[in-house]
């Protein structure tokens, strides 16, 4: 099972960490999706050589990046049976608007892999996306800090 990624905690340690929980998250997020997406004949490239391609391209790399994750998840999400209302452009819109367009794109990104998520899920034990949605909050946040000490022990 995959864990679905909290919101609320990836404020909250961003603030603590100054900005540097992000690249932890983020990086964690494209693996997850690559496994979401897995035999869709594309793959993410790893978001810090995003970040490092972004200097030489004049910051074009990642809304370009935004743009083809958001694309990815929405055309995904019916092999899942879930839907997505939104696309890459969608995202990538958001993404170009300072503080607040970052904040609205990342939270749908992170929305929109966690129903990707429950749908993974839901075919691994065989139930509706639904049912799979009905996880603890608790359990969900432990998950997230485990992820971060993952990858971080990367």
């Amino acid at each position: 099972m995959m864990k679905k990624k909290n919101i609320a905690l990836y404020i909250i340690l961003n603030i603590v960490t100054l900005g540097i929980f992000r690249f932890f998250f983020w990086y964690k997020w494209t693996k997850d999706l690559n496994k979401l997406c897995d035999g869709d004949d594309k793959e993410s490239a790893n978001y810090f050589l995003i970040l490092i391609l972004n200097v030489f391209s004049l910051g074009i790399n990642v809304p370009v990046w935004n743009y083809q994750m958001g694309e990815r998840m929405f055309q995904k999400a019916g092999d899942y049976g879930v839907e997505l209302k939104h696309g890459g452009l969608f995202i990538m819109i958001w993404k170009l608007f300072p503080f607040v367009g970052s904040f609205v794109a990342n939270s749908f990104k992170i929305v929109y892999i966690n129903k990707l998520i429950d749908g993974y899920n839901a075919q691994l034990a065989g139930a509706t996306p639904e049912v799979a949605a009905e996880v603890e909050p608790e359990a969900e946040a432990e998950a997230e800090v485990e992820d971060v000490v993952e990858v971080a022990a990367e």
